[in-house]
């Protein structure tokens, strides 16, 4: 296991504010001090046709990024169009998307986290996946990551984004892909 210099909190099951979380990590190293991730648990399993008739299966994540520090950060987030296949399901193609909708906590108990999930990939299939955002201080944004396959899992996904340094990595079932990163804005 590779040790972190922040101090990080990693729990299977977290509820707070009536919400569970897969995992959480609140950071007090140098780098990354007064930031906290917080990432849920899946929903979906469930079949999307895309307008050209091919069939994918989906998963709905979110994840929430808490700035407890005193100046802005700055959330840069690029998932690539290109398909990647995770270790532990090698037959599998995963693409990653970025929904610019935001998530709230009240959309926690809804299909899909109430995301329009349909319309979205209608209109973003095949396409890069970007989010760039601002974080004020004391504030928190919650955002939404589609996990597009081309098959259905026998098992459980998890999934979830963690830092690196500034970097953020983002996890499937373990397979780490590098994503993005938060800077302190100057």
């Amino acid at each position: 296991m590779k040790s972190l210099i922040a101090f990080t909190i990693f729990l299977s099951s977290l509820t707070i504010m009536g919400q569970e979380f897969h995992t959480e990590f609140k950071y007090d190293d140098s780098h990354n001090k007064g930031i906290t991730i917080q990432n849920s648990y899946p929903k979906g399993g469930l079949k999307y046709t895309s307008p050209n008739g091919k069939e994918y299966v989906y998963i709905v994540f979110w994840t929430s990024i808490t700035n407890e520090r005193d100046s802005d950060l700055e959330l840069s987030i690029d998932f690539p169009n290109e398909s990647f296949i995770v270790p532990s399901s090698p037959n599998m193609k995963f693409n990653l998307y970025l929904p610019s909708e935001e998530m709230t906590l009240e959309k926690g108990p809804l299909f899909n986290y109430g995301l329009d999930l349909k319309s979205f990939l209608d209109a973003n299939i095949e396409k890069p996946s970007e989010l760039v955002k601002t974080i004020s201080p004391n504030e928190s944004y919650l955002f939404y990551v589609i996990a597009l396959s081309n098959q259905g899992v026998d098992g459980v996904i998890r999934a979830g984004f963690e830092l690196q340094k500034q970097n953020l990595i983002y996890k499937i079932n373990n397979h780490e892909i590098n994503s993005g990163e938060i800077k302190t804005k100057k």
